[in-house]
């Protein structure tokens, strides 16, 4: 039978769970670790309000606001409100296909990926990814650490950051369970806190901090007077796009996997319209708006929001900065635990990645990293935007066109290695993309590279799909086809580990002699060599683990 006839013939509930069930089922070793390496099952679902509150904590960050007044001091603001809004209408579109795809299949991003770049060739993507995470909660634990030092007189900065770092290692251990509990009870504080803020700054109370030195059009102040021009735009925008905006697309898959299957399009529209317009549009505009109310000299809002509010303006850079914080380990620790475990083939849960994430993000913090903001930022967007045009590329446009399924193989067993078509459309443009960034041939270069790149990333993965042949681009994403699971119980026990799992989660695995093993044991084997990639059969075991044909 044709390969991809046979993996087209696969149904749905071999590939995830399709249950749709109400009650929430799991122990503290599954509130831990959240399925980091295999996707969620429907026992560990929830409603799309709930993914909508765990997301929520990226909403309420102070990266928003904080970046969006650096970037109104480097480039003035009217090019960086024409930035936001451009941002705005990619990160709808990409936020909504993403995230009603992982609630679909309860997958993570970095499942994901492993079909679009190969089981080993997304981790390169990992590991930075989870240097990104440690360089987002420095970025927001920076104004954390600003604040503190500015209410408490005897405080270094650098003594404030440690404190900072610390004191997220318990608040991180548990994963979406207590993220989305925390976001759904302080979310209600930090609209006060900011509505106390927009108060404060109409009614007087700092002198150094307020609306009469905004004045009328707080939106076009240019502290450094630079012409507003496709240069500044696009400068603003490769900045903020990826650093600010990609990441939405990426991260919403965090949170949405959670929800449950049947609210798929509900998940997609709330996180896209809700969840993300508040912080691309309003909090960047609100940055951008202290800035101006500070006369242009003060785009941090964790040094602004204390000298307006005082205690209480230190308490919301507090609270806006847990929110948003707890979601930078869990991404960035999830990450790491998925590159060790491709890479390494190690079995640690995500907790065991919190303190040297911890150790990673206190250097970032004490370094002088936002000295080159602007040149660090467009490089970093560079690779998110290029990570989510790749995989929207491969998903709209590739798999259509070659008939390849829609759904994201992820085991170890079943998923090539590397993915050319992936892998090349990645690496090309972000390598010309960061050469374009680091400002060695000008401004106009630099301030092309995240569009420019973008774009190409997009439509690469369609142009080097069309050069190849059917079976070539099967070969790209499967390395075999995927056994039928269907004669397996819908709760099974790994004969290896002895966990139970959903059936979708296994593979049959020809070293352990054609006998069903969990994803996660397949993804950790280091002694076989991969000898199922080699098999040309295809493995059809029985649920007792004894294979009943080869053909």
């Amino acid at each position: 039978m044709d390969k991809l006839a046979s993996v087209q013939q696969l149904a749905e509930d071999e590939i995830y769970d399709t249950r749709v069930l109400n009650e929430r089922v799991g122990d503290t070793e599954t509130a831990q670790d959240d399925y980091a390496l295999r996707r969620v099952p429907a026992t560990w679902r929830w409603s799309a309000w709930g993914s909508l509150w765990a997301f929520t904590g990226i909403s309420t960050a102070m990266a928003y606001p904080l970046t969006a007044g650096l970037l109104a001091l480097f480039f003035g603001a009217s090019a960086v409100i024409v930035a936001i809004c451009l941002t705005m209408l990619y990160v709808w579109v990409g936020v909504y296909y993403m995230s009603k795809k992982a609630s679909t299949e309860g997958a993570i991003l970095e499942l994901m990926s492993k079909h679009t770049f190969g089981f080993k060739g997304s981790a390169y993507q990992f590991v930075i990814f989870g240097v990104l995470g440690a360089v987002y909660f420095s970025l927001e634990a920076h104004v954390m650490s600003s604040a503190l030092a500015e209410s408490v007189s005897f405080l270094s900065y650098d003594v404030a950051a440690a404190i900072v770092c610390i004191a997220f290692i318990p608040l991180t251990i548990y994963g979406m369970q207590f993220i989305s509990k925390l976001q759904s009870f302080t979310i209600w504080f930090y609209a006060i806190g900011i509505i106390m803020a927009l108060y404060g700054l109409f009614a007087g109370w700092s002198n150094e901090v307020n609306a009469i030195a905004a004045g009328a059009s707080w939106w076009s102040i240019n502290p450094n007077n630079v012409p507003f021009s496709w240069v500044s735009v696009f400068s603003a925008f490769g900045a903020f796009s990826g650093l600010l905006g990609a990441i939405l697309i990426l991260l919403c898959t965090d949170t949405a996997r959670f929800a449950r299957r049947n609210e798929n399009k509900k998940v997609g529209w709330l996180m896209a319209v809700v969840g993300c317009t508040g912080p691309v549009i309003l909090a960047s505009l609100f940055g951008v708006y202290l800035l101006a109310a500070s006369s242009g000299k003060t785009p941090d809002p964790g040094v602004s929001l204390v000298r307006l509010m005082g205690t209480f303006g230190l308490a919301l850079i507090l609270l806006t900065q847990i929110r948003v914080n707890v979601i930078n380990v869990y991404f960035g620790t999830n990450a790491l635990e998925n590159f060790t475990s491709q890479v390494f083939k190690l079995n640690w849960k995500r907790s065991a990645f919190i303190i040297p994430f911890m150790i990673i993000s206190y250097v970032i913090i004490t370094s002088t990293f936002l000295n080159y903001f602007g040149t660090l930022m467009t490089m970093l967007s560079v690779f998110l935007v290029n990570w989510a045009n790749v995989l929207l590329g491969d998903l709209m446009l590739v798999r259509r066109k070659h008939g390849l399924p829609n759904w994201s193989e992820f085991r170890r067993g079943y998923v090539a290695q590397y993915n050319k078509i992936g892998m090349y459309s990645m690496w090309v443009p972000t390598i010309v993309g960061v050469v374009m960034g680091s400002g060695y041939f000008g401004q106009g270069i630099q301030a092309a590279a995240v569009p420019l790149t973008g774009i190409v990333a997009f439509f690469l993965p369609a142009v080097i799909s069309n050069t190849m042949s059917r079976e070539a681009v099967f070969k790209q994403y499967f390395a075999r086809v995927p056994a039928s699971t269907a004669q397996l119980a819908m709760n099974y026990k790994c004969v290896k580990c002895g966990g139970m799992f959903h059936r979708s989660d296994f593979v049959s695995c020809p070293f352990q002699s054609g006998k069903f093993i969990c994803s996660n044991c397949c993804s950790t084997e280091k002694a076989c060599g991969t000898v199922c990639h080699n098999e040309t059969p295809l493995i059809v075991p029985t649920p007792s683990g004894s294979p009943v044909s080869a053909s």
